[in-house]
């Protein structure tokens, strides 16, 4: 298991055989292991200033098209701020695939650098996160500190 730390904690990772990002997950344990220098860098600039378009070159999604306009429509939501499921599929084009927005968001591999946590239910709850629920009001209150 390979951690690296940020400010919302230690987070699993794991690279591919090219060295690229694939996916992040929250853990409660903590790691001496090296970090790749890169890596550490992405993770203070996306704390610092979110993701960012130059970002791209140290990650690698697989998903399919619908699901990738979904997590680069995450990238429009502030920090500290909230969408609900249906707005992001008004926001791609698809208004009536609520669902399949919270599928593809459920598949969401980099869920801190695409904050799937800032999606909510449309009645203004929380609801649907592979982290948790209380991970999920966290992570939100933290953002909505700065």
């Amino acid at each position: 298991m390979k951690i690296v730390s940020s400010k919302w904690g230690p987070l699993e990772y794991e690279l591919n055989e090219v060295g690229k990002l694939t996916s992040l997950a929250f853990t409660t344990v903590e790691s001496k292991e090296e970090v790749p220098d890169w890596l550490e860098a992405l993770m203070m600039r996306v704390e610092q200033n979110g993701f960012q378009e130059a970002d791209r070159a140290y990650i690698e999604m697989n998903g399919t098209p619908f699901q990738q306009d979904v997590w680069d429509t995450l990238l429009t939501i502030p920090s500290g701020e909230t969408r609900t499921y249906k707005q992001i599929a008004e926001q791609i084009g698809r208004p009536k695939a609520v669902r399949a927005v919270g599928q593809a968001l459920n598949r969401n591999p980099l869920p801190i650098l695409f904050p799937c946590h800032r999606v909510i239910g449309s009645s203004g709850k929380l609801v649907d996160f592979a982290g948790g629920l209380s991970e999920k009001q966290r992570l939100l209150e933290f953002e909505m500190k700065k």
